[in-house]
C-alpha cells in the first residue's frame, strides 16, 4: 500500500509540474508573439505633421513582442493624418495616443518651427500697389522700400520732395493671411476638384507675415504701414547696397538725358532696352 501510496503521490507530482512548466511556455510563446505598431525612426520636431512624419519616413509601420506593447499603441497610419506633434519625439519610440494631436487641441503653431532660433514672425499689411498687385505668394523674397518723406531746414515736412530707402533685401515671406508656404513633405494649396489650382492661392496683399531677425523686426516696427512697398526679387537675383535718393538727383530723370544716372540711362536697363 505504501508503495501504491507513493507512485500515485508521485504521479501527482509530476502532473502539477508539468502543468506550470507548460502554463510558462505558454506565456512566454504569448510574451514572444509579434504584433504590429508603428514606430518613430527619426527624430521629430513638435509640430511636425503627420502626413510630413509619414512622407519623410520618420513615423514607419513596425512589429514588437506583445510584452512590451503599450496599452494606447496606435497601429494605422491613417490616426495620425490632419494631426502635429504634440512634443519632441526622439527615435524608436512606439507611436501611442496623444503623440500626435488635432492643431486645435494645443497652442503649438506649426509656423514656429520655420523661424531660426532668433527669427520672430512680423506681420505687415500692404494694399495692392504696394504688394505687387496680389502677385505674392507665400515663400516669395521681397524687397522692402520706405517712403521717407525730406524736410526742409525749418524741420517741415516737404511733400513733393519724399523719396524712397530701400530697407531690407530678399525677406521671405512666411504667410499671405493664415496660408503658409509649403515645406517639404508639404503639398501646396488646391482648389476643389476640377478647378485651377492657382485659384485657390492667396492674395498677395493684406496681411503678409514675415520671416525676420529680432532686430529687423524691431527696424520694422519704426515704420507705419502706410509707408511701405514691396518689389518681387526673382531667381538670380542678387542683393547689392542702394544709397538714399537725394531730391537733388531727381533733377534729371533717366529718360530726359542721354548721359547715365544712377537710375539707368534712358530706359531701366540701359539705352538699347530690354533684351
Amino acid at each position: 500500500m505504501i508503495l501504491i501510496a507513493a507512485i500515485a503521490v508521485g504521479c501527482i507530482a509530476a502532473f502539477v509540474v508539468l502543468k506550470y512548466v507548460n502554463g510558462i511556455e505558454d506565456r512566454e510563446a504569448g510574451n514572444s508573439e509579434r504584433v504590429p505598431v508603428l514606430v518613430v525612426r527619426a527624430d521629430i520636431a513638435q509640430g511636425t505633421p503627420g502626413e510630413q512624419a509619414v512622407e519623410q519616413g520618420w513615423v514607419v509601420e513596425d512589429e514588437i513582442a506583445r510584452e512590451f506593447l503599450p496599452a494606447t499603441r496606435i497601429t494605422d497610419l491613417d490616426q495620425i493624418s490632419g494631426k502635429i506633434a504634440l512634443n519632441n519625439l526622439a527615435a524608436n519610440q512606439v507611436l501611442v495616443d496623444g503623440m500626435f494631436v488635432d492643431p486645435a487641441e494645443t497652442s503649438v503653431s506649426p509656423i514656429t518651427q520655420r523661424l531660426e532660433e532668433n527669427n520672430v514672425a512680423y506681420t505687415i499689411s500692404v494694399d495692392d500697389v504696394a504688394g505687387v498687385a496680389g502677385l505674392l505668394v507665400p515663400g516669395d523674397l521681397v524687397d522692402i522700400f520706405s517712403r521717407d518723406a525730406a524736410t526742409t531746414n525749418e524741420g517741415t515736412e516737404n511733400q513733393g520732395e519724399a523719396t524712397a530707402r530701400l530697407v531690407f533685401h530678399q525677406v521671405r515671406i512666411l504667410a499671405i493671411g493664415t496660408q503658409t508656404a509649403p515645406t517639404a513633405g508639404e503639398q501646396a494649396a488646391t482648389g476643389a476638384e476640377g478647378t485651377d489650382p492657382a485659384a485657390a492661392a492667396p492674395t498677395g496683399t493684406g496681411l503678409l507675415t514675415l520671416d525676420l531677425p529680432l532686430e529687423a523686426a524691431q527696424l520694422m516696427a519704426t515704420m507705419a504701414n502706410s509707408d511701405l512697398s514691396l518689389a518681387l526679387t526673382g531667381p538670380d537675383y542678387e542683393a547689392a547696397a542702394l544709397p538714399k535718393i537725394e531730391p537733388g538727383e531727381l533733377d534729371v530723370l533717366p529718360g530726359e538725358t542721354d548721359a547715365r544716372t544712377r537710375f539707368g540711362t534712358l530706359t531701366p536697363y540701359g539705352p538699347d532696352g530690354p533684351q
